[in-house]
């Protein structure tokens, strides 16, 4: 399993992960700058009726791109300047890192710091440990942003760590300080739908019409979270599954910005039906 994270492309060792991004970027952007691509694509000012940049840009962001495993690549596909493409991951992975950084070096050193660490690195013989000693432990949550254990394995992609939480009474429900329950964060995360399906599953259809940021009535569902993102297979899916008259309450709240998302990220298909609202 471990030779699918090595790069075949000569630009990186290993494709990009949650644990050597480091190593990663720094072997990135000495490409670029040896292919004359740093200074005047990645850190310059874009310039989109330039011919010579668009040629540039491509270059550069299908270098990105490349070094990116398949499930990384999901989260900047839709990008089409190589500088947003690396400014969206320095901004998630530094964030990430920063967070690990403190917790190996003694700057958290409460339990649920580290049994989230473990949780995050797929450690699951040491993430068991913490529940043994403490089962409450599953769904404590995070000072930070209010994640519980099951967050931290959705935004991971650690699906078989979610599943066993899950199993041993880790809420799908939860929500984070954001009000993001896992299911909504998998939703906003990723393209991926295989862990939205299990959670559903699991946890019934009410999960997908639990609303985000909801101070006057109207926040996010999941199938706006996924449209707002770009990620087409998981817009596609979810709204297969959210009842049509969530979509159509309150004048077509859901269904009216749904439609503007689906339309500015080409998602047709199953979502095209809007149209005919």
């Amino acid at each position: 399993m471990a030779a699918a994270n090595i790069a075949s492309t000569g630009i990186v060792l290993e494709v990009l992960t949650r644990d050597n991004y480091l190593d990663w970027s720094v072997l990135v952007k000495n490409y670029l700058k040896g292919k004359k691509l740093w200074k005047d694509v990645v850190e310059g000012i874009p310039d989109l009726d330039n011919e010579d940049w668009q040629s540039k840009n491509a270059q550069a962001l299908h270098a990105i791109q490349l070094s990116c495993g398949h499930y990384t690549l999901r989260e900047i596909r839709n990008y089409e300047t190589a500088q947003e493409a690396w400014n969206h991951l320095k901004a998630d992975f530094s964030e990430h890192l920063r967070a690990d950084n403190d917790i190996e070096q003694g700057g958290l050193e409460s339990d649920i710091d580290k049994f989230h660490l473990a949780v995050k690195k797929g450690m699951w013989n040491d993430a068991i440990l913490f529940i043994r000693n403490d089962g409450d432990i599953i769904s404590q949550k995070s000072s930070s942003n209010g994640w519980t254990s099951l967050h931290v394995a959705v935004d991971a992609g650690q699906v078989e760590i979610m599943k066993q939480l899950a199993e041993k009474g880790a809420l799908l429900t939860e929500n984070d300080w954001e009000g993001y329950t896992p299911f909504a964060l998998a939703a906003k995360s990723t393209d991926d739908t295989e862990m939205v399906k299990w959670m559903l599953d699991k946890g019934g259809d009410n999960l997908l019409t639990m609303k985000i940021k909801a101070d006057d009535g109207n926040g996010d569902i999941p199938v706006l979270l996924a449209a707002t993102k770009g990620h087409k297979e998981m817009t596609r899916f979810l709204f297969s599954k959210t009842g049509w008259f969530t979509l159509t309450d309150n004048n077509y709240y859901y269904g009216a910005k749904i439609l503007s998302h689906c339309i500015h990220s080409e998602i047709f298909g199953k979502c095209s039906c809007l149209i005919f609202i």
